[in-house]
């Protein structure tokens, strides 16, 4: 916020005034507490004694509506339009499942069923149908791991 501001110490000292005419409580609605500034105005400023101390609790208050304020509509200008919050998401995107399965098996030199779901931590139906349209698509070919026999899928 520029030097503007929704609620200002002088004008909340001013309605605080107007307690000395019976108005005890219209500071109270100025900042924000409308609750407490019913029960000011029916009790007289809980007897005068709340009002008093609202000389002291004043700039607190202030302070608190402009800062709520400020949270709100976080604008640099105090036209009342809300600020507009986007989530636009990570700038990382993870990759496809086709080029995850593909890495996986070229970085280990052939990767097996297991390897390929825990790399990519997609359900096992969903990698198995995605690997063996590889193979249709000669991006991948079978072959047995040596030492111990264990189906792997190898990047061509």
């Amino acid at each position: 916020m520029t030097n503007q501001r929704v609620a200002n110490h002088s004008t909340a000292y001013l309605l605080w005034f107007f307690a000395i005419f019976g108005l005890s409580g219209i500071h109270r609605f100025y900042l924000g507490k409308p609750v407490s500034g019913v029960l000011y105005f029916l009790t007289f400023g809980f007897f005068g004694i709340g009002q008093f101390l609202d000389l002291v609790l004043i700039p607190g208050m202030v302070d608190d509506k402009n800062l709520k304020y400020k949270l709100l509509y976080s604008s640099s200008d105090t036209s009342l339009q809300p600020a507009i919050v986007r989530d636009v998401g990570s700038p990382y995107t993870q990759p496809s499942l086709e080029v995850q399965i593909l890495k996986v098996c070229r970085d280990r030199n052939g990767a097996t069923l297991s390897d390929c779901v825990i790399a990519t931590e997609i359900a096992i139906k969903e990698v198995k149908a995605k690997i063996k349209e590889l193979c249709l698509q000669e991006l991948l070919v079978v072959d047995n791991r040596e030492l111990d026999g264990a189906v792997i899928y190898r990047a061509v």
